[in-house]
């Protein structure tokens, strides 16, 4: 008993001894060291900065400066040879000629006249989503079908506007296939006839690979169940086909639309260029008023008039696709 006693009270000394654990009071608060933590981050900011500098740059220079003084010189007649604040300021005169002034006329027929080479769009959209449906198939040789239709979309625009210019003059080869003298070229419905063709014949092969690929999403399954309740072709196309095509068509015409408003090389080539001809379209325009002295203010006039347009047709189009997209 004593010798438990004896131990008891030994146990009890060392436990005696263990030094106290400090109190932290609770209104001290520790700091965080500034160490390499924060050195690396900071460093990842500047070398994040250093690699989008670049592009920060040309987008200034490129983008954001040309938006800035095509603004301005909407106010004044600027010729190239000139700096800006050289150039006579003349107020709303540009933008007055352009609506209702000297330069409306003949504006606002390049502007019709594009309307005119976008029939196009529609037209090959169908053609392009009928080709892709007859390629969608496991044929023999289908896919040297599918290079040969796209073969016109990556020719270079120029030589092919040349031969078709050589195919419909007055002296060209459908004249002598067809036994005609007609002038496609001069004529307003020629030209707008040739420009919509040619279109036609360069963006099907694009068209139809996209209708292509997008076809590949469509549910084998629906088109299965749809046949075994007596669906036929068309009513598979009308119901399950084009709705699950629809983002594809969608992109495509609004995508279509930008260009066909934007028209400048085929008609341009083909009706050997002119300031008040059928061929005339609103880029044509621009860059006619371009190249006059002291034309660049009725030129950005133009221009801006044009992306204005666009972007309310743009915005048009975004609201009917929200609202086709909750129809659906």
């Amino acid at each position: 008993m004593e010798a438990n006693h004896v131990e008891n009270a030994g146990n009890a000394e060392n436990v005696s001894s263990v030094p106290s654990v400090p109190v932290v009071e609770a209104g001290n608060k520790t700091k965080k060291p500034m160490g390499m933590g924060a050195s690396l981050k900071r460093t990842e900011n500047i070398l994040g900065w250093v690699y989008i500098s670049p592009m920060v740059i040309g987008l200034l220079v490129f983008t954001a400066i040309p938006i800035i003084m095509s603004i301005m010189a909407m106010f004044y007649q600027w010729d190239k040879s000139l700096l800006l604040f050289e150039s006579k300021f003349v107020g709303f005169d540009n933008i007055k000629s352009i609506f209702g002034g000297l330069d409306s006329a003949t504006y606002w027929k390049a502007f019709g006249n594009t309307w005119k080479f976008a029939l196009q769009l529609p037209l090959g959209m169908i053609i392009g989503l009928f080709l892709a449906l007859a390629m969608n198939r496991d044929m023999k040789g289908v896919q040297a079908f599918r290079v040969i239709y796209y073969i016109p979309g990556v020719m270079s625009v120029v030589a092919v506007t040349i031969v078709w210019q050589n195919m419909f003059n007055l002296d060209g080869y459908i004249n002598a296939l067809l036994g005609s003298n007609m002038d496609w070229l001069k004529d307003d419905f020629g030209i707008t006839f040739v420009v919509n063709l040619l279109l036609i014949w360069k963006g099907v092969g694009y068209t139809t690979l996209m209708f292509i690929a997008g076809l590949q999403s469509v549910s084998t399954d629906q088109i299965e169940a749809a046949k075994i309740d007596g669906a036929n072709s068309w009513t598979i196309l009308i119901k399950i086909t084009l709705p699950a095509l629809y983002p594809i068509i969608f992109y495509l015409f609004v995508t279509g639309l930008m260009g066909a408003m934007q028209i400048f090389n085929e008609p341009f080539i083909l009706a050997k260029y002119g300031i008040d001809n059928n061929a005339m379209t609103t880029v044509s325009f621009v860059n006619y008023y371009f190249n006059q002295p002291g034309g660049l203010g009725l030129a950005s006039v133009g221009a801006w008039v044009l992306a204005i347009i666009i972007f309310i047709l743009t915005a048009i189009q975004m609201l009917v696709d929200k609202k086709m997209r909750g129809d659906y």
